[in-house]
């Protein structure tokens, strides 16, 4: 006969009954052994660089690396380019090569260089480049250039390269300028929509053909100074002591220069007359039937 068990003994039989029966079974994981990794690659989170990164802003950041680093290269070309034009025996090359430009990573260089550059044959070739590249960068730097370049004819190569690449994109921004506060950008604007020869800009041109300002005097610059700025709701007279302030109509010669050229007709300064004429213009015929379109 077997002898009892003890209590204890009986007690350590089961245990080892129990770890037998499970065998070599693989045990999960305590949530605690998880790695940091597996925790942050829940949340869509990858370590780069240092820190915990979503796959969208890791890509973002290496696109503009990208384009910075391309925009630091073409620096340093158009500068060499830019060098040898002062070479006889590489500058035909070097200007086929510019005018050629049509990466949108060169538009930094190509605008600081239009900035800097002394001859106008060069900025022409600059200019044209800009108009090879297709992004919205070199059309806003062309519009710039169209509008505010202190060089006349480089702001017409300018514009004379927006006309080529399509006059209705450039029409919007320019005409913005008429609405500035200083009559010389209101005029140079103008002078660019006559040369687009865009009828939609016909619009914008009547509204700025003469535009109110307000001269300021006796303002701590000495006596007899004067000061102007725009005010599209009019001015006034300023009561009391310090400055005085005039309201004043300027008439903008530029402006009534691209309304004749694009309409043909000359209303002078009557703005009425000129709204007059456009509404007819826009009107449909008498005999047109607006149930056939």
């Amino acid at each position: 006969m077997r002898p009892a068990l003890s209590y204890r003994g009986l007690l350590l039989a089961i245990a080892l009954g129990g770890l037998a029966a499970r065998g070599d079974e693989p045990t999960a994981p305590h949530p605690a052994s998880r790695t940091q990794q597996e925790l942050m690659a829940e949340r869509g989170l990858v370590r780069h660089r240092g820190a915990w990164r979503t796959v969208q802003e890791i890509a973002l950041i290496e696109r503009t690396e990208k384009a910075s680093l391309a925009q630091r290269e073409w620096k340093k070309r158009l500068e060499r380019l830019r060098r040898q034009l002062d070479q006889p025996a590489q500058a035909d090359r070097a200007a086929e090569e510019i005018r050629g430009i049509s990466d949108p990573a060169a538009v930094p260089s190509l605008t600081a260089a239009l900035a800097t550059e002394g001859l106008v044959r060069v900025r022409g070739f600059y200019v044209e480049a800009l108009s090879h590249i297709q992004a919205q960068d070199a059309l806003v730097a062309l519009v710039a250039l169209a509008i505010d370049h202190p060089d006349p004819e480089t702001r017409i190569a300018a514009v004379e390269r927006l006309a080529v690449i399509g006059p209705h994109l450039a029409v919007p921004p320019i005409a913005a300028a008429l609405q500035s506060p200083d009559n010389a950008r209101i005029n140079r604007a103008a002078e660019a929509l006559g040369r687009l020869g865009v009828p939609a800009a016909v619009a914008p041109l009547i509204n700025a053909l003469q535009t109110e300002h307000v001269t300021v005097q006796g303002d701590g610059k000495g006596e007899g100074s004067m000061s102007a700025t725009f005010t599209p709701g009019g001015g006034g007279l300023a009561m009391g002591g310090g400055p005085k302030r005039t309201k004043v109509v300027v008439s903008n010669e530029r402006v009534l220069e691209a309304l004749v050229a694009l309409t043909g007709a000359n209303f002078v300064w009557d703005a009425a007359a000129w709204r007059a004429w456009l509404a007819n213009r826009q009107s449909p015929p008498p005999d047109y039937d607006l149930r056939r379109g």
